[in-house]
């Protein structure tokens, strides 16, 4: 009997950890690389970025997480021959989507936004961020690899995803087709 009961938390305990890492996911597309380009940026107008392109609100429509974070840890590590950096960010407050407390996230030299991770180093151990997270499913194994977006945690920033998140979506269901009387 006691044999059964530890057999019994023991699973239980596996398929909590793996529930807990599979984070829900949507389909990552090809036009999701340049808005998840994991990197960061410094501008706390969100206007100013996106100018005519839209690509601030596809990006808030295309996240599958937007986070407030703190960098908790920066690591440079070579990876196969190639520097990358590693962030852990601690989740503060969550504004779409669900994750863990902590996530992890990756670029290396050969990404675009290495770069911006390089050379703000220290403003991403100092200030608060706001974390645009889309979730790719490895083929080679059952993981997901979180390609991301950070802008500064601002007022501006903040008031644009509100403004995205709660702009009524046509709903069909709701929609009333007026017809004029003959």
């Amino acid at each position: 009997m006691v044999r059964v009961l530890i057999a019994a938390i023991a699973s239980w305990g596996i398929g909590c950890a793996g529930a807990a890492s599979n984070v829900p996911a949507t389909d990552f597309r090809a036009s999701d690389v340049s808005l998840f380009d994991n990197s960061v940026d410094l501008v706390a107008a969100p206007v100013i970025v996106e100018g005519a392109s839209g690509a601030f609100e596809r990006r808030v429509a295309r996240a599958d997480l937007i986070a407030s974070i703190r960098v908790l840890s920066l690591h440079a590590e070579l990876i196969k021959h190639r520097s990358a950096y590693r962030l852990t960010a601690k989740v503060k407050d969550q504004l779409k989507g669900a994750s863990t407390k902590e996530i992890e996230l990756r670029v290396s030299d050969d990404e675009r936004g290495y770069r911006s991770v390089e050379v703000n180093e220290d403003r991403l151990l100092h200030d608060s961020f706001i974390a645009f997270v889309k979730w790719k499913s490895d083929p080679a194994s059952s993981e997901l690899i979180a390609h991301w977006h950070l802008s500064p945690d601002s007022e501006a920033v903040r008031r644009k995803i509100d403004y995205v998140l709660r702009r009524a979506a046509p709903d069909p269901h709701t929609e009333v087709e007026v017809v004029e009387p003959r």
